[in-house]
């Protein structure tokens, strides 16, 4: 028993802190860090070449995020720039309706495509030239993070299939089914936050709203059905966005150069997911693997790579190249927070399962709880997907403990992994790298904990369908 306090300590520490002091988020986190330090000389383990290594480990992970990061980041800067001096024709008429595609369809697009927390920019971005303060606008980008698992086109649930050892398409469809009440929750607490900034909306736009939503769940199944899990994702909102954009540019009401950078991004990025010979060719070239249990980087084939391509291109179109060095100082100032926020917490989660922290954790739960540990599969789903930012991570470190639950209690394994990668996913917005992103892409650093306090609700929401699904499976088996 001495032994789970110690390694739930650290955690909860990081919570108190950021709760209950006005200590910024990357200083709670250096003291989880300190804390889970001390709690890993329980482990029996050698000590030093632990830590070493696993804290190596971490920073291998972090440098995949960061360098997502500070690229998305001056991405978003050169098209901030580009669209600095907006004409009458980038007011929307229907600012209800733009901010719903902003936040439900556009963001979840490129968080699809991309990952890493970068839909973060698109909403934000949007949603501050509607008007929205800098907090409002980043509370409301969370919902761009609700495709998580088909994000980065899905590679946290490709890990994830692996080592639950499940088909892929099974596994893709389980994480589809429980997700379906996520976006009509967010759908309602959507509507409440615009009724609460004074945006009105005609019942013809909620309508419409609605039927987006449907269709995004539809569009999520199908996909999944079919086998194409990497692409879910974009299968899903990718063609409401095109007919959304092309009524509004064709109208005169967004105007191409708006569009065209996403567009460069997306003919980037998709020919190398989707075309097997180019992505078996981009792959491997001058890829660097320093352990074998690590991501490969593949610099050709790197989102970051993409995204830093794009921003370039986009700087030269318009002529603005020499904006290069303020942008590339902005996107660091903006981004330092995020980048060294998300170092702490992956070396954390790296020391958490190295020492085996975390399956003992999950161990003493089951033996406390008996028959009821299911319950605590979205709850450690959720720390996972808090502690790590990750889908990736967090499947990482718990599946094979999921798998075992499965298998001790009788439960069907696809849906137990299912509730997990969902649940940890959803949550996943809420790592300490990804709120600070969130606050630089709203020109906001540093104010990392107004936001969490103010995501609680968000969290609350998220929750409910992995303790609803659980509570079912009780019930049921």
């Amino acid at each position: 028993m001495f032994e789970l306090i110690a390694y739930l300590a650290p955690i909860l520490l990081v919570g108190a802190l950021v709760l209950a002091s006005r200590l910024p988020l990357l200083h709670a986190g250096a003291c989880g860090l300190a804390a889970t330090l001390l709690a890993t000389l329980l482990a029996p383990l050698p000590y030093w070449p632990l830590v070493l290594t696993e804290t190596l480990k971490g920073a291998w992970l972090a440098l995949f995020s960061a360098g997502v990061m500070l690229a998305g980041l001056m991405f978003h800067h050169a098209l901030q720039d580009n669209a600095a001096q907006p004409a009458a024709d980038t007011t929307p008429r229907r600012p209800h309706l733009a901010a719903f595609i902003l936040c439900f369809i556009a963001g979840p697009l490129v968080e699809s495509a991309i990952g890493f927390g970068v839909g973060f920019a698109v909403s934000i971005g949007g949603l501050l030239r509607l008007g929205f303060k800098p907090l409002p606008a980043a509370l409301l980008s969370l919902i761009s993070q609700m495709l998580v698992p088909w994000g980065a086109l899905a590679i946290g649930t490709l890990i994830g299939a692996a080592l639950a050892q499940l088909p892929l398409s099974s596994f893709g469809l389980h994480i589809a089914y429980a997700t379906i009440p996520v976006p009509l929750l967010l759908l309602g607490w959507f509507w409440q936050r615009l009724h609460r900034a004074g945006i009105a909306a005609s019942g013809r736009e909620y309508l419409a709203e609605l039927a987006l939503v449907l269709a995004l769940i539809g569009l999520l199944i199908l996909g999944n059905a079919s086998g194409a899990v990497d692409a879910a994702g974009l299968l899903a909102t990718a063609p409401l966005l095109a007919l959304l954009y092309w009524r509004e540019t064709l109208a005169g009401r967004v105007p191409w150069r708006l569009v065209l950078p996403y567009g460069l991004l997306i003919a980037l990025l998709l020919p190398t997911r989707l075309l097997p010979g180019l992505s078996d060719t981009l792959r491997p070239l001058l890829a660097w693997q320093p352990w074998p249990d690590m991501p490969a980087l593949p610099p050709f084939y790197y989102t970051g790579t993409l995204l830093l391509l794009t921003a370039l291109a986009t700087l030269l179109g318009r002529g603005e190249i020499k904006r290069l060095p303020d942008i590339l100082r902005r996107s660091w100032r903006g981004g330092r927070i995020a980048v060294l926020s998300t170092l702490i917490f992956l070396v954390m989660a790296r020391l958490y399962t190295g020492a085996g922290m975390a399956e003992a954790l999950a161990r003493g739960w089951g033996e406390l709880t008996g028959a009821a540990a299911p319950l605590g599969s979205p709850a450690f789903a959720a720390l996972a997907g808090w502690l790590t930012g990750s889908n990736t991570a967090s499947n990482s470190l718990l599946l094979p403990i999921q798998a075992a639950l499965a298998q001790q209690t009788g439960l069907p394994l696809a849906l137990l992994a299912g509730l997990q990668s969902s649940t940890a996913s959803l949550i996943s917005c809420l790592f300490a790298g990804k709120l600070a992103l969130a606050c630089a892409f709203a020109g906001i650093p540093g104010q990392e904990r107004h936001l969490l306090r103010a995501a609680l609700p968000y969290a609350g929401l998220m929750l409910l369908p992995g303790f609803g699904l659980a509570a079912a499976l009780l019930l049921i088996y």
